[in-house]
């Protein structure tokens, strides 16, 4: 197995032992939500189990700085869908070994996409556009629109994805949260991640 697959894989999977999906009320939706630096996602230990992509980007992004791994946090905004009539935001993480790009990428649930190569969108979803920004300007102490120069999270949007309304995402957000939701989710996927190393169109390796 390539070793930047296996990189990349001790990463995700320190990250799921420092970062447990878990249930949040709704005020903690608000609070905390897109909101935290990694520091602050770590110290804490936890993040929603529904769009958890963000915290647990940024927390991988901060171990792979910590070993000296190049990357660049990739953000993606989705165009809305006949399921979602708002666009999305997306966060993954592109890292090189040896000069060569690969992709984390924590797709779904407790999927995480590990391949060489660079990430190149969704099949099933039109993207807007995507944004890189460079692992060693992200201040693992900042949250993203402090890392970025913008004093709120609603400056950021504003101002880089207009398509984007955090409102409408953390009001669909609270209305899918529940306990029997995230019951449900457990029961389902459990505590366990689900490490696929593949291209996105090819079977796992």
């Amino acid at each position: 197995m390539d070793n930047s697959i296996e990189l990349a894989k001790e990463i995700a999977l320190e990250t799921n032992k420092i970062v447990k999906r878990t249930y949040w009320t709704n005020e903690e939706i608000e609070k905390y939500f897109g909101k935290r630096s990694a520091q602050e996602i770590i110290q804490n230990g936890t993040t929603c189990f529904m769009n958890p992509c963000l915290d647990l980007t940024l927390v991988s992004a901060y171990l792979m700085t910590s070993r000296g791994i190049k990357h660049d946090l990739v953000i993606e905004e989705h165009l809305l869908t006949k399921d979602f009539n708002f666009n999305k935001l997306h966060f993954l993480i592109e890292y090189y070994i040896n000069g060569k790009i690969n992709t984390l990428n924590y797709k779904r649930n407790n999927e995480v996409h590990i391949f060489n190569g660079n990430y190149s969108g969704r099949e099933d979803i039109q993207n807007a556009q995507m944004i890189k920004i460079p692992g060693e300007n992200i201040n693992p102490y900042k949250n993203l629109n402090d890392n970025l120069g913008y004093s709120n999270l609603e400056d950021l949007i504003k101002d880089k994805f207009i398509g984007f309304s955090l409102e409408k995402n953390i009001s669909q957000l609270k209305y899918d949260n529940s306990l029997k939701n995230f019951n449900d989710y457990l029961k389902k996927y459990g505590e366990v991640l689900n490490i696929i190393t593949k291209f996105e169109n090819q079977p796992a390796l």
